[in-house]
């Protein structure tokens, strides 16, 4: 999704950007594995904040029967709890700015 700049003067780009969202497009995605064998995973996001939301999807069966939380959320990133499990489990993510 393509976000009109702060000088932007071109409405119709304004326009294709809200048409994009309305759409369901995201600029805020971003994909994160957790490692075998871990409990936690520190996540570097520029576009995450305290008090963020961030909605996971697991992108595998492992993924899905892991158990994850968020444990905690700052400016440029957040961490992950989980269970340490036997193998990667893939996640895609969403933040959502407070």
């Amino acid at each position: 999704m393509n976000v009109p700049g702060n000088g932007e003067k071109d409405l119709a780009k304004f326009a294709q950007a809200i048409r994009e969202m309305a759409q369901g497009g995201s600029n805020a995605l971003g994909d994160v594995t957790l490692a075998a064998g871990t409990t936690t995973t520190i996540v570097a996001d520029a576009r995450c904040t305290e008090g963020a939301k961030v909605d996971l999807c697991p992108l595998s069966q492992a993924s899905a029967v892991a158990t994850v939380w968020l444990a905690e959320t700052r400016r440029g990133g957040f961490v992950l709890g989980h269970d340490a499990g036997g193998v990667e489990r893939a996640f895609r993510y969403e933040i959502r700015r407070p």
